[in-house]
């Protein structure tokens, strides 16, 4: 039997640098792990900015009038068809992108038709410096999840179960609206719809 006194036991040398080896492979872990779950979360805020512009162009798109003629045209709201005349327009029929000087914010002679919108590009003249809203503001700037981003209209005439896409007069009658919103690295955004003319004109 033993009468010794108990050894008192600490750490070694060994002991800690073995600790201070894998506290540092669980510091770097848990650095590369909130590193990634922190661009996730800013992707997916970009995303759904994205998204919701995306929805918020298509719904403007959609609310627009889509008439025979310019619906600043004296006879706008009683022409029977796409043409300059009796029964038609006074002067100015409507066609595919915007009437001269026409423009999607409220600064200007804006955009008053569905198909003012074709081709209809951000960053571009009404807006040089990134998106904008419809009032002129910027959405882009240098702390929003949408800097970088770019938006595409088109409204291309679209034929339909029973209704040509296209009258007797090579006119529209139902049109395929597209809004695509691109932002770097992630995937594009393209929401479409399809609007139609309901009746000689619709407002």
């Amino acid at each position: 039997m033993s009468t010794g006194k108990p050894t008192d036991r600490g750490f070694t040398l060994i002991d800690l640098l073995v600790m201070i080896v894998l506290l540092g492979i669980v510091g770097g872990a848990m650095t590369v792990l909130f590193t990634r779950l922190s661009a996730q979360s800013s992707d997916t805020l970009r995303l759904r900015q994205a998204i919701s512009l995306a929805q918020a162009l298509l719904n403007e798109v959609r609310m627009s009038p889509f008439t025979y003629c310019d619906p600043q045209d004296a006879n706008a709201a009683a022409a029977t068809g796409a043409f300059v005349g009796p029964l038609g327009c006074t002067a100015t029929v409507e066609g595919l992108g915007p009437e001269g000087g026409e423009t999607r914010t409220f600064t200007g002679n804006r955009f008053d038709n569905v198909s003012d919108y074709h081709n209809w590009a951000q960053p571009g003249p009404s807006c040089p410096a990134g998106l904008c809203d419809i009032s002129g503001n910027l959405l882009s700037g240098p702390n929003s999840p949408l800097q970088g981003c770019s938006t595409l209209v088109t409204t291309t005439p679209q034929a339909m179960p029973g209704v040509a896409a296209l009258d007797a007069r090579a006119r529209p009658q139902s049109v395929l609206m597209r809004v695509v919103v691109r932002c770097q690295p992630l995937h594009s955004i393209v929401l479409e719809g399809i609007r139609m003319r309901h009746a000689p004109q619709s407002f």
